[in-house]
């Protein structure tokens, strides 16, 4: 079996997520009161990276678990309505050649996996219409039909990354020289190395001089 791996940020979309997190917050007509404490937990934690005693990996991950304290006590449809209509808002701007590609894969047969750092619920939801066999994702916390409390995420980040694809596939033989690998970050090495064609898609400079290196195909 071939698959076809997808980064998210910077790849199926275009930008970075975590901006639109915080302006979506920000601007939202019921949660924007929260953003103020949103902010002034962060705050310390960013103020640590800026002044290079935090690494941007830690720095990320203690962003994502403040944001989702954010919604302590919501139900699992509030969330989930949240991330919809945040979804509203990057549709027009997912990557066209990328989504044209993840429709080939799919009709190919190839197992299709978009693995990313991003929130499961909202790869759910923002890619409910997309035609993918498996949304692996940094995992909320959710029970009962409502949010836990927050106190450690398990960040889908570089070798998590593997770890993610390698439980979704254990079951599967898989042709990695015949498969594919998307992404835009030095930090997706680990999974773009995996497959026989990995693309760089709008890479970082970094990714961009190891991928014209290795002869890669890069999508800009």
């Amino acid at each position: 079996m071939k698959v076809a791996l997808f980064d998210f940020d910077r790849t199926i979309y275009r930008h970075e997520t975590y901006t639109l997190l915080m302006r979506f917050l920000q601007n939202h007509s019921v949660y924007k009161k929260r953003y103020k404490k949103f902010m002034r937990r962060l705050m310390p934690v960013y103020l640590m990276y800026k002044l290079g005693m935090t690494p941007e990996k830690k720095m990320r991950k203690k962003a994502m678990e403040i944001y989702l304290r954010t919604f302590e006590n919501s139900t699992e449809e509030e969330l989930r309505q949240y991330f919809r209509e945040m979804g509203e808002q990057m549709k027009d701007d997912f990557n066209e050649e990328v989504l044209r590609r993840l429709h080939w894969h799919h009709e190919q047969g190839h197992r299709v996996l978009v693995i990313s750092g991003a929130f499961d619920v909202m790869l759910q939801e923002v890619l409910k219409d997309l035609p993918v066999d498996a949304l692996l994702g940094t995992k909320v916390p959710l029970q009962s039909g409502r949010l836990q409390k927050v106190v450690e995420l398990t960040h889908v980040h570089e070798r998590q990354k593997i770890i993610q694809i390698e439980q979704d596939l254990k079951e599967y033989d898989v042709s990695w020289e015949e498969s594919y690998a998307y992404g835009d970050s030095i930090y997706d090495l680990d999974v773009l190395n995996l497959v026989g064609h990995p693309v760089a898609v709008q890479p970082d400079g970094d990714l961009k001089a190891y991928a014209k290196k290795e002869g890669w195909e890069i999508l800009e």
